[in-house]
């Protein structure tokens, strides 16, 4: 399902990537196994365009605070922290993908993180 209700975020959301299909996926065996999990993750995209990876973790807002984490806007490689009422609510990185990743950590729990049990 990509559209449904994210507790957390108390809103609607769509996310349409394999992850979350993945993410999804895990979580409903995990719940048939009695885990009783709700599923709450940080929203999350990518793209590839003309030579250009973007990432998206969160929900940045037009109104947030924007500050760069890391590399430089010049030099066309760089990631952003989006800040609401001083807590962060997105990391956005271009070209500079490991270090994205990294700092989607500052997100944190209280964001809606919800990694579920690897089954084996």
């Amino acid at each position: 399902m990509c559209r449904w209700y994210h507790e957390t975020l108390a809103a609607t959301v769509r996310l349409e990537n394999r992850t979350n299909a993945g993410e999804q996926a895990d979580l409903v065996a995990a719940n048939i196994l009695g885990a009783g999990a709700v599923y709450t993750p940080v929203p999350y995209f990518w793209t590839d365009q003309f030579g250009i990876k973007i990432q998206v973790y969160g929900t940045p807002a037009p109104d947030a605070d924007v500050s760069v984490l890391d590399g430089d806007l010049a030099g066309g490689r760089f990631v952003v922290l989006y800040q609401r009422n001083g807590r962060p609510v997105a990391v956005l990185g271009w070209n500079m993908p490991k270090q994205t990743r990294l700092h989607r950590q500052l997100l944190g729990p209280g964001h809606g993180v919800h990694t579920p049990a690897v089954l084996t």
